[in-house]
């Protein structure tokens, strides 16, 4: 069992102390800037919560939940073993011997429910004891564990923003089409669910279908009249499809 400080009471933060806490592990502390947010967690798991960066009390490991632009001004305050959760910011970030990175890879929502099991955990550590402690930490909430190290992990963030807000931003434009002709957007849900599905057993370049991976300049042109002066989607449905005709 290790006893955690959480850092941070929202999304991701809410999300692991209920992961850590049906693993077994025990959260010791809460700390958020919002009494709101801290309270609401600290009752929810009934843990002892505060808004004071200075009481913070020593534990086996601080994790560091919070936006990106508050890991710095917040770590400095911690002098015993810590790690951020954040995909974009370096394990330079934090200071201290016994520093890392502990990053969940999933989009989080405090009112949706998520099998952690499921989703995976990318580790770095300057000290091997504490990657250790990391490790043992992780694989207790997550089946899938890995090592990465900092470049890789900036890099796997970016991936992660173009398969998943993007992907949903093209859901968005989708449905405005959808609604300016009257059409409901759940009709549309089984062929994404199924596009989704397939990229589970295969790569993305081999599951590519539509009228630019065959080549359908017909369609791609009718599409294009239909869109008329809507010259935002136009552009992006034109920058797709060049781009999966240049991949062919």
């Amino acid at each position: 069992m290790t006893k955690i400080t959480m850092i941070g009471a929202g999304n991701l933060a809410t999300h692991l102390c209920r992961a850590l806490i049906k693993s077994g592990h025990e959260i010791t502390q809460i700390y958020s800037r919002t009494v709101y947010s801290a309270s609401n967690l600290g009752e929810e798991i009934n843990v002892s919560y505060t808004t004071d960066i200075k009481s913070i009390k020593n534990s086996d490991l601080a994790i560091i939940a919070v936006n990106d632009d508050s890991i710095q001004d917040i770590e400095k305050h911690i002098d015993f073993p810590k790690v951020h959760t954040s995909g974009t910011k370096p394990i330079s970030t934090l200071n201290g011997k016994n520093i890392g990175v502990f990053y969940p890879l999933q989009t989080f929502n405090k009112n949706i429910d998520v099998n952690f099991k499921s989703i995976p955990v990318c580790l770095e550590s300057s000290n091997r004891d504490l990657l250790q402690t990391l490790k043992n930490l992780a694989v207790s909430i997550s089946d899938k564990v890995i090592e990465l190290n900092s470049e890789q992990r900036k890099n796997l963030h970016l991936a992660a923003v173009m398969s998943c807000n993007f992907s949903n931003m093209l859901y968005r434009l989708s449905e405005e089409l959808c609604q300016k002709q009257g059409i409901p957007f759940d009709i549309l849900q089984p062929l994404i669910l199924e596009t989704a599905q397939k990229i589970k057993n295969s790569s993305p370049s081999l599951a590519q279908t539509g009228p630019a991976q065959r080549g359908d300049f017909e369609t791609i042109a009718k599409h294009l009249k239909l869109l008329g002066n809507d010259d935002e989607k136009k552009e992006i449905y034109q920058l797709l499809t060049a781009s999966i005709k240049k991949r062919q």
